[in-house]
C-alpha cells in the first residue's frame, strides 16, 4: 500500500518564521506608494479613500494580518513549549497585533492601515463616512501590543543571555520613539477637532512607524532563539 503519511499537512517551526518575515515583507509594500496610482498624492493618510493605491493597501494589509497570526500561532505551539513568561507575552501580543489589524482592517471607513492612529482620528473628528470609535481604539491597540510584543523579545532574549538581544533592544526603541510620536501627534490632532492637515510630518512619522514594525516581524522571524524547543531544564531557564 502507498505510504499517505507524507501527504498529511505537517506544521513546523520553519513556517512560523517564514510567516513572520513575510509578514515583514507585506507589511513593507506601502513603499510602492511612490509608483502606483494613487499612492504618491497622499502626504497625511497612507492612501486617499477609493484610490487603487487603497485597494491595494486594502488587500495587503489583510494578508499580513493574517501572516502574523500565523506566525504568532505556530511560535506558541511549535517553538518552545515550556516558554514561561517574555517569551509567552510576546507571542500573545503579536497575536493580539495580528488580530487587531485584520479586525481595523475589516471595518468601515477611509484608513486603510490599522496603526495608522492619526487617520482614525481625523475621520472620527471630522465625521469621514464610516469612521467610528472601534476603528480609532483598534488603532491605539495595534500600536501597543506591537510595541509591548517586542520589547517582551528583547527582554526574553537578554534574560536567555543571547546575544541578538541587543540587535532586538535597538528594534525595541526604535519602535517605541516611532510608536510615542505616532500616538502624541494623533491626540493633537483629535484634542484640536482635525483642524488643519496632518502634513508631511505626520505622514512620515506614520510611516518610519510602519518600517519599525516590519523590522520587528523581520527580526522576529530571523533570531533562532525564541523558536527553539526546550529539551532540559538549562534551556528552559533560559526561555524565561
Amino acid at each position: 500500500m502507498p505510504d499517505t503519511s507524507t501527504a498529511s499537512l505537517h506544521w513546523d517551526y520553519r513556517d512560523g518564521r517564514v510567516a513572520a518575515v513575510a509578514a515583514a515583507v507585506v507589511y513593507s509594500l506601502w513603499v510602492l506608494e511612490v509608483v502606483l496610482p494613487g499612492g504618491g498624492a497622499a502626504q497625511g493618510a497612507l492612501a486617499e479613500p477609493g484610490s487603487p493605491f487603497g485597494e491595494f493597501l486594502d488587500s495587503t494589509h489583510r494578508t499580513a494580518s493574517i501572516l502574523v497570526i500565523v506566525a504568532a500561532a505556530l511560535g506558541l505551539s511549535l517553538g518552545t513549549r515550556r516558554t514561561r513568561r517574555w517569551l509567552l507575552v510576546s507571542w500573545w501580543s503579536m497575536a493580539a497585533f495580528g488580530v487587531l489589524s485584520l479586525a481595523t482592517s475589516l471595518l468601515p471607513g477611509a484608513c486603510r492601515v490599522s496603526t495608522d492612529v492619526a487617520c482614525a482620528a481625523e475621520s472620527l473628528v471630522e465625521g469621514g463616512q464610516g469612521a467610528t470609535l472601534a476603528q480609532a481604539l483598534l488603532s491605539v491597540a495595534a500600536v501597543v501590543t506591537a510595541l509591548v510584543s517586542v520589547i517582551a523579545l528583547a527582554v526574553n532574549r537578554w534574560n536567555a543571555d543571547d546575544p541578538a538581544w541587543l540587535f532586538v533592544a535597538v528594534m525595541a526603541a526604535l519602535q517605541a520613539v516611532s510608536a510615542v510620536a505616532v500616538l502624541v501627534l494623533a491626540g493633537i490632532l483629535y484634542w484640536s477637532s482635525g483642524d488643519g492637515d496632518p502634513g508631511v510630518p505626520l505622514g512620515l512619522v506614520q510611516r518610519a512607524h510602519l518600517v519599525t514594525v516590519a523590522l520587528w516581524l523581520l527580526t522576529a522571524g530571523i533570531v533562532p532563539g525564541p523558536w527553539k524547543r526546550a529539551h532540559d531544564g538549562q534551556e528552559t531557564a533560559a526561555a524565561r
